[in-house]
């Protein structure tokens, strides 16, 4: 049964005459959301008493006080925003109490009323009665909710839970009514599996109240009566029983009935990012392949036999220029930390054997690096990174792989530019730069020298260096002063020699991270005859980073900079010893004491896709957690 709306006493024209102040005037704070009527479903605008006196004490501060408008609605935001429901306030007119879900929400990700406001285009002074459960919001603006806090729309109206049988009987699925009197939905199955089955009930004249788009696709199949709908790139349609429609959810869409009797219709949503963060039910242990033609090995195999016992793990792989990222998407419990840094913790506790078994050998090598994508409540994304020596708390090659994961998914469909969240903090990322639309810019965090010229004699070679903290800390070391040639074929003297430098820094400089090593890598720099940098950064006498490095590029900026051979807006191009190239420019330049200098950079480069695959670990396997040589 549908919630009636809800109805106040007074008419507009009554408060127009009681309170002095004009219909017109009246609408015009409306549009400006210093206030909300209630509204039936012809458009009918009620008041009650409370809106009465915030129309009187509105027009007193602004004849009075002398206030501008503006400044009235974000006092009154204010109070609103802090003030608890008053009492004997209406009950909440929903059957899942979505005002107060949306307000947890909000909460949970300190944004205030104003803020949401801002970033779905609905009045604060609405949003806040319709949290206290005294307004509807249509569906149109309940998405532009959803999309805010990175969930579906059916989701937001709540999901249902698991039922021991499969089979709903009619009138038994969950009801709600959150978008006011004259719709109705009847959830069937939602947020279970990767389709969200419901019915919907659609009084005449009821409607979407605009155009609406999000991720997914979607099927409408008309059972009862008559709905039209309208896609952005095409005219609209009426739809009348055992009609049906199939769509991109992405398309922007709207509907409404037009009809003289309610329109009853099976409304299913597919989640396309929910697939990628599901563990379907498996009952037996057939691992899917999708070979069903051609005259390889797999020839009309559509499945793969497990061993008892295996276990899977799903990945997709990428590289920046020439630097492997496998990123996990196998969901895993327990990271439910507040903070990315706190959800790498959680995974080092608990999953830390799932570092070496994606990362080392047979699978990977003592360089090979890995991304875990987890949710943010601060930023548009949230990662943490794995490498076979630990848990970095910052890598640039990763997240631009990450990009490119997250451009193949649709994911980034609105997000030219957006935010991720990584244990050392937030990062922006933009797509799309510098005319190339495949390019991929990270603003990079501050990038500190606080050593030039030490000259250390290691090997029988002087070396000029200096030393930079750029999430970890590196030596710089000019390769062509020291007479070293940064050619692939010379990568193991650059290696033996990289780590006996590290292993002398770090019993001449002062401890930074107490029992840690101090420097933690060494970036070999030079010039090649076309004007671009060499970089080569070794890690230890194994690990060496196959791209040119990003954060390193990202020093080697400082560096100059703190040298006076560089300026903010001074471009650099560095190329790796196998043809990776990153692009990297100075943007900002800040000298401290002790002749320290921060410099902000932003590293362009790109990402390629390598493969989406499945890990398998059998029970059996002496070496399925992996092992490094």
């Amino acid at each position: 049964m549908t919630q009636p709306a809800a109805r106040f006493p007074f008419s507009i024209g009554h408060v127009a005459k009681v309170t002095g102040i004009a219909v017109s005037t009246l609408r015009s704070w409306e549009n400006q959301g210093l206030l909300t009527p209630s509204k039936s479903a012809g458009g009918h605008r009620s008041y009650g008493e409370a809106e009465i006196e915030r129309v009187r004490r509105i027009d007193r501060m602004r004849r009075v006080d002398g206030q501008s408008l503006s400044a009235i609605r974000r006092l009154l935001d204010s109070e609103e925003e802090a003030a608890p429901a008053p009492e004997g306030e209406a009950a909440p007119v929903t059957f899942n109490h979505l005002g107060a879900r949306v307000r947890g929400l909000r909460q949970e990700a300190g944004m205030s009323l104003r803020e949401l406001s801002e970033r779905t285009d609905i009045a604060t002074s609405h949003l806040s009665m319709f949290e206290r459960g005294v307004a509807f919001l249509s569906p149109a603006r309940l998405n532009a909710i959803a999309e805010v806090f990175g969930r579906t729309l059916a989701e937001l109206l709540g999901g249902t839970k698991g039922r021991d049988f499969p089979v709903v009987r009619r009138g038994q699925g969950r009801i709600v009514g959150s978008f006011g009197p004259g719709v109705t939905i009847e959830q069937l199955t939602v947020s279970q599996r990767l389709m969200d089955a419901e019915v919907w009930t659609i009084d005449p004249e009821r409607e979407s109240d605009g155009f609406y788009a999000h991720e997914g696709e979607e099927l409408i199949y008309v059972l009862e009566g008559s709905l039209e709908l309208a896609l952005a790139d095409r005219d609209a349609e009426v739809l009348n029983p055992g009609d049906g429609a199939y769509f991109n959810s992405r398309i922007a869409h709207r509907w409404r009935n037009t009809g003289p009797v309610p329109a009853k219709v099976l409304w299913i949503n597919t989640d396309s990012d929910r697939l990628s963060s599901m563990s379907f039910e498996r009952t037996d242990r057939r691992l899917g392949l999708g070979a069903g033609i051609g005259e390889g090995i797999g020839e009309g195999a559509l499945s793969l036999e497990l061993p008892s016992g295996a276990r899977t793990f799903r990945v997709i792989e990428t590289h920046t220029e020439g630097h492997p990222t496998h990123i996990l998407i196998e969901p895993l419990e327990g990271l439910d930390a507040d903070s990315v840094a706190g959800k790498a913790r959680q995974f080092a506790e608990r999953y830390d054997s799932l570092r070496p078994m994606l990362l080392h050998e047979p699978r990977g090598h003592s360089g090979a690096f890995g991304l875990v994508p987890v949710a943010s409540s601060a930023a548009d994304f949230g990662a943490f990174f794995i490498s076979s020596y630990g848990y970095p708390g910052l890598c640039g090659h990763a997240i631009m792989g990450y990009t490119a994961a997250l451009r193949a998914l649709g994911r980034l469909t609105r997000h030219k530019r957006f935010t991720i969240e990584v244990p050392n903090g937030i990062l922006s990322v933009e797509v799309g730069v510098d005319g190339d639309a495949d390019a991929i810019a990270l603003d990079m965090p501050p990038a500190l020298i606080t050593e030039v010229g030490r000259r250390v004699a290691i090997d029988g070679l002087e070396l000029d260096v200096a030393i930079a903290m750029c999430g970890d800390c590196t030596a710089l070391v000019d390769a062509q002063a020291a007479g070293l040639t940064l050619e692939a074929g010379n990568i193991d003297r650059l290696l033996a020699l990289g780590d006996s430098l590290r292993r002398h820094l770090n019993e001449a400089l002062p401890r930074r991270r107490g029992a840690q090593p101090s420097v933690d890598s060494v970036l070999f720099h030079g010039t090649d005859a076309t004007g671009a940098v060499r970089q080569f950064l070794a890690i230890d006498r194994q690990k060496f980073d196959r791209s040119p490095g990003v954060a390193g590029l990202s020093c080697l900026l400082a560096l100059r900079a703190a040298t006076g051979a560089a300026q903010p807006g001074t471009r650099l191009d560095a190329v790796s010893l196998f043809g990776g190239r990153l692009s990297g420019e100075l943007i900002t330049l800040t000298h401290g004491a002790g002749g320290a200098v921060a410099a902000t950079t932003r590293i362009t480069g790109r990402a390629h896709l390598k493969a989406v695959a499945t890990l398998i670990q059998e029970m059996g396997d002496p070496l399925g957690s992996g092992f490094l040589r």
